[in-house]
């Protein structure tokens, strides 16, 4: 078990579950622009100016095609069978953080290669999906 500020990372693993890798593919290949949101640090990576779409693909490409293009290659990499890690994190009374699942995807837009951060609830009526963060993948994050 690892810790990250006060957050334990219980376990971190390729996730196996066919029902859930058919949940997130689902998800991620859904047309709707809905259906995969992404936090605002996602999308301009907050204050860093190396993360972020808006900083890691072409500056030509609209947020819309960004996304676009990144939920593809995610459902690309599941269609072939890539599974991705899954983080179980646990909660923290004090900072008021529940226990969370979180998976990392590894892929590449638009020749830049990506470290992906997904939260994904799949105990809702429908499965919720947040990209959270997007990270130029040079192999320092866990995996």
């Amino acid at each position: 078990m690892s810790r990250v500020g006060r957050v334990a990372i219980v376990a971190a693993m390729r996730e196996t579950d066919p029902r859930i890798l058919k949940a997130l593919r689902d998800a991620f290949c859904d047309p709707a622009s809905n259906v995969v949101s992404f936090t605002e640090a996602a999308r301009t990576g907050g204050c860093r100016p190396d993360e972020g779409l808006d900083h890691l693909l072409p500056p030509e490409l609209t947020t819309y095609a960004r996304k676009t293009l990144l939920k593809k290659a995610i459902a690309d990499a599941l269609a072939r069978g890539e599974a991705p890690t899954r983080e179980q994190a646990t909660g923290d009374a004090v900072m008021r953080l529940d226990a969370a699942t979180y998976y990392h995807f590894r892929v590449t837009v638009e020749r830049v290669r990506l470290f992906v951060k997904v939260w994904f609830e799949d105990d809702a009526r429908e499965p919720i999906v947040r990209v959270i963060s997007v990270k130029r993948d040079d192999q320092a994050w866990s995996s």
